[in-house]
């Protein structure tokens, strides 16, 4: 069976990427798969995903990799990340590499990696790599790539206009399927994400001042940490609840009635499919092409005005005053989650695979 190395800038981080690059690892073992997990760095805080004996994990640096402003002790963490690289690739037969973010195929140009068929993915929106000025970085790098994978059909089509005509659409992988959805009994209204300014706590906030007044059995749970979490304790918002980052969100979710993603940029988020997949309808911003795939107005969910907290809040109230409608929404979002259950898009990884 073919041999795949998955590579990560962190895989020891709390967050999406390292958890989905986990995800597909076990996923294609499972298949038959050899699998080797590869991480650049190690994050500042390193978070133990489990041990899976059916996959090699290996982490490059022993510590988060310095700042460019360190010229000096950038170019040695560097020059020993292609060291070790170049170490691990070459006990290993090639296959096939699959570099999750662009810093790991900027990695892997600096070292001898012939014989290797290699995948590049990008895991925001095209949207996003348009502002975020991601467009020509991803260009240098994935332009001989042999296939690139955007979240959506959409994002490929992007790419294929960008002039990276190998793109194709592969979507994340769900870590989890719950037997049973949310009764959507507990009212809870759960933000799930990184408290930082792309994802607009600020925007969750607003929106929650506008609507909690009235509606006193319903509670705001923020779930996650980031720059911007002590500016939002600080506004004293009633009935809202921290709770730390965690790599097991199917609890909170199923005591929730409501997921709001309130976010300004995103790709095709994770936290909207596993709220999907927990029987939750959402409210999101429009903020990617990804979203608008998983929350279909008024069929999986409650699409709102990207920015605009007042727009947020009359979504958010709309499905907080209309149980029945939770419901609706719910089931019907449940039901549009299972094309994202780890064997379906397993389906699709073999299929590319077996074509490279």
């Amino acid at each position: 069976m073919t041999s795949v190395v998955i590579m990560a800038n962190s895989i020891t981080e709390l967050g999406g990427a390292a958890r989905v690059a986990h995800v597909l690892a076990a996923g294609l073992s499972d298949r038959g798969y050899e699998v080797e997990l590869i991480g650049l760095e190690m994050a500042e805080v390193p978070h133990a995903f489990g041990s899976r004996a059916s996959f090699a994990q290996t982490t490059l640096l022993d510590s988060p990799i310095p700042s460019m402003s360190d010229e000096s002790a950038r170019a040695s963490a560097d020059a020993l990340l292609d060291e070790r690289l170049a170490d691990r690739l070459a006990d290993l037969a090639p296959g096939i590499v699959i570099t999750t973010q662009v810093w790991c195929k900027e990695v892997l140009d600096r070292i001898p990696h012939d014989g290797w068929t290699v995948i590049g993915q990008y895991h925001s929106s095209s949207e996003a790599a348009r502002l975020n000025g991601d467009v020509d970085r991803l260009i240098a790098s994935y332009a001989d790539a042999d296939v690139v994978t955007m979240l959506t059909q959409a994002d490929a089509d992007a790419a294929v206009a960008w002039g990276l005509g190998q793109a194709v659409a592969m979507p994340n992988p769900l870590a989890f399927w719950p037997d049973a959805p949310s009764t959507l009994g507990d009212l809870v209204v759960t933000y799930l994400g990184r408290l930082s300014p792309e994802k607009a706590p600020g925007i969750m906030a607003d929106a929650w001042e506008a609507v909690a007044g009235e509606r006193h059995d319903w509670r705001l749970r923020f779930v996650g940490s980031g720059p911007l979490t002590d500016e939002i304790r600080a506004r004293h918002l009633p009935r809202v609840q921290f709770i730390e980052p965690t790599a097991n969100p199917q609890s909170y979710l199923l005591g929730s009635s409501i997921l709001a993603l309130p976010s300004l940029v995103e790709g095709l988020p994770l936290a909207v499919m596993e709220a999907m997949a927990c029987g939750l309808p959402v409210v999101a911003a429009d903020a990617s092409a990804g979203v608008r795939e998983l929350v279909q107005n008024n069929v999986t969910g409650l699409l709102a005005v990207r920015g605009d907290a007042d727009d947020f809040a009359r979504h958010l109230a709309r499905l907080m005053d209309d149980e029945a409608l939770r419901g609706s929404l719910g089931a019907r979002a449940r039901q549009a989650a299972q094309a994202y259950r780890l064997d379906a898009v397993l389906d699709r990884w073999e299929l590319l695979l077996r074509h490279e």
